[in-house]
């Protein structure tokens, strides 16, 4: 692979994680606004490690080379 096109994935995936930070985030803190059912910390985790194993299920299917 020629590194520009490693930098563009390490980009694109530094973006990512920002993105997913960001959003993790603003679903905290707007389930401290609300009342009612909220997610715990243990569902935002579940979550992050969904999201995580999705990631890498992806990367597999599409580093496999036929």
């Amino acid at each position: 692979m020629k590194s520009s096109g490693r930098t563009g994935i390490i980009v694109a995936g530094a973006l990512g994680g920002a993105l997913l930070g960001a959003l993790f985030a603003w679903l905290i803190s707007k389930s401290d606004e609300e009342e009612g059912a909220s997610l715990g910390l243990a569902d935002y985790f579940q979550l992050g490690i969904g999201v995580l194993t999705l990631a890498r299920q992806f990367g597999a299917m599409v580093g496999k080379k036929d």
